[in-house]
C-alpha cells in the first residue's frame, strides 16, 4: 500500500521559518507582517524574477567559486550552472519553492530528452507531464517533495498544475492573471504585447494602451494599500520602500516599473515580459527562455547538476553552518527588503564570517536605496564596499524591470 503523502512537518518548519524572517526580530509585530507570513506559506513564485544573466555579469563567476543562493523558483540556480562555478548551495524559508526547485533537479537528472522537460516546464500545460512525473520523476524527488507534488487541497494533487497551466499558479501567477482581467475591463488585452515588432513599438503599444490602467481611480486606490499587493510577494516593509513611504504614488510606481518591464528589451528576448503579459514562455522554444531551457544548454546542465544542493532553511543560519571562509558569493535576492535592522546586522556578520577573500554579495531592493550601509558599522565597518559602477550599470539592464535597483557589494582585503 502506498503511504499517504504528509507535507505537515515541510509546511509547520515554513511557518516558523517565515514568522522569524518577517517578524521574529520586532518587539511587537504588527498585523499586516502577521497576515503576510500567513499568506506567504505556499507556493508563491513558479519563476524567479531577478535576471541570472545581469547577475553572471556583475558577479564574473569563477569555476572554483561557491555561490549561495536563496531558491524561489529555481530558475538564477540552474542558469548559474552555465557559468561553471565549481558549487551551488540553495536555501529558502518555503517549503514549496523547495519541492519546486527539487523538482527541476530531479527532471534533469532523469529526463533524458531536452524536449520532455521542456514540455514539462517550458509549455508545462499537458497531460503527459504527469504520466513522466508518476513515472519517472517520482521515484527520484526526496519524500517531503514527493509528498508535496502529490497531495494538494480538498484531494487534489499539485502535480497536476503541470497538466493545467503552471504558470497561471503560485500567488503571483494568481494575481497576473486578475491583473489580466482588469485589462480586459479596459478594452487591452496584454498579450498584444507579444506582436510588437521593434522596442519603440513596444514603448508605444505600452503608453497608448496600458498606461491608463495604472491610471484609473480604482487602481491607484488599490495599489496603495499594502494588502492588495500580498499576493506579489511584497512585505508590509518593501511595500514602503517601493513607494518611498508615500502609498498614493504607488500606482504610478508600478506604471513605470511595469513599463520598464515591457521595454527593456525587445520582447523576444525578455521571458520575464512573455510571463507577465502572455502568461506563458514561448512554447516553439525559439525565443525568450531561461538559460535553463534553452535546448543547447541541456547536456551541460545534466553534466553539472550534481553541483546544486538544496536545504530548507533561512540564509543566516546556512552561512553559519557552513563556517568560516567557505563562501564566494552570496546571493540574497530582495530578502533584505524584509528584515530589521537587527536582522540584517546579524545576516552581514554571519556573511563576513562565510566570505571567502575577494567574496561578492548582490541583492535588489525596491526602492533606489540599498539598506545595509547602516548596519555596517562596529565590526562590520569598512569590511565592505558597494561596487557602485557595475550596480548602476548593470540595474537597468534587468529584463525583470521591477525592482528599484542592483546592488553588488565586495570584500575589502582585510
Amino acid at each position: 500500500m502506498n503511504a499517504v503523502p504528509n507535507p505537515t512537518l515541510s509546511l509547520k518548519k515554513s511557518k516558523v521559518l517565515l514568522k522569524n524572517a518577517v517578524f521574529g526580530h520586532k518587539s511587537k509585530a504588527s498585523l499586516k507582517d502577521k497576515i503576510f507570513a500567513m499568506w506567504f506559506d505556499r507556493l508563491v513564485y513558479t519563476q524567479i524574477w531577478e535576471d541570472p544573466i545581469v547577475d553572471m555579469k556583475a558577479l564574473d563567476i569563477q569555476a572554483t567559486d561557491h555561490m549561495l543562493t536563496i531558491a524561489s523558483g529555481g530558475c538564477n540556480a540552474l542558469s548559474y550552472l552555465m557559468a561553471n562555478p565549481a558549487k551551488i548551495s540553495v536555501v529558502d524559508l518555503n517549503h514549496a519553492h523547495i519541492a519546486l526547485n527539487h523538482l527541476k533537479i530531479a527532471a534533469l537528472k532523469t529526463l533524458e530528452y531536452h524536449e520532455d522537460f521542456f514540455r514539462f516546464f517550458g509549455v508545462a500545460k499537458s497531460t503527459s507531464n504527469v504520466r513522466i512525473y508518476n513515472a519517472i520523476i517520482s521515484p527520484q524527488l526526496d519524500q517531503e517533495s514527493r509528498d508535496y507534488w502529490e497531495s494538494g487541497p480538498f484531494g487534489s494533487k499539485r502535480i497536476q498544475m503541470f497538466a493545467k497551466g503552471f504558470y497561471k499558479y503560485g500567488l503571483l501567477g494568481q494575481i497576473i492573471g486578475i491583473i489580466h482581467m482588469g485589462a480586459k475591463l479596459h478594452g487591452v488585452k496584454l498579450s498584444e504585447l507579444l506582436e510588437q515588432k521593434t522596442v519603440e513599438d513596444q514603448k508605444q503599444w505600452f503608453d497608448q494602451k496600458v498606461a491608463k490602467i495604472f491610471d484609473s481611480r480604482l487602481v491607484t486606490k488599490i495599489a496603495s494599500s499594502p494588502y492588495a499587493l500580498y499576493n506579489l510577494g511584497i512585505p508590509p516593509s518593501q511595500h514602503l520602500a517601493l513607494c518611498d513611504n508615500k502609498p498614493e504614488q504607488m500606482s504610478e510606481i508600478l506604471k513605470q516599473r511595469a513599463r520598464q518591464l515591457a521595454t527593456v528589451v525587445p520582447i523576444k528576448d525578455n521571458y520575464f515580459a512573455w510571463q507577465a503579459f502572455a502568461r506563458k514562455y514561448d512554447e516553439s522554444g525559439q525565443s525568450a527562455l531561461p538559460l535553463y531551457l534553452v535546448k543547447e544548454n541541456y547536456a551541460f546542465l545534466r553534466e553539472s547538476i550534481h553541483k546544486i544542493s538544496i536545504e530548507h532553511n533561512n540564509i543566516r543560519d546556512k552561512l553559519i553552518k557552513l563556517g568560516p571562509e567557505s563562501v564566494d558569493i552570496v546571493n540574497l535576492l530582495d530578502a533584505q527588503d524584509w528584515m530589521t535592522p537587527q536582522e540584517l546586522t546579524a545576516v552581514w556578520t554571519a556573511i563576513t564570517h562565510a566570505a571567502k577573500p575577494g567574496a561578492r554579495v548582490i541583492f535588489r531592493t525596491a526602492g533606489s536605496h540599498s539598506p545595509v550601509d547602516a548596519c555596517l558599522t562596529g565590526p562590520l565597518a569598512n569590511v565592505w564596499t558597494r561596487d557602485h559602477q557595475t550596480s548602476d550599470l548593470l540595474g537597468p539592464q534587468d529584463r525583470s524591470g521591477i525592482y528599484g535597483a542592483l546592488h553588488l557589494y565586495r570584500l575589502n582585503p582585510r
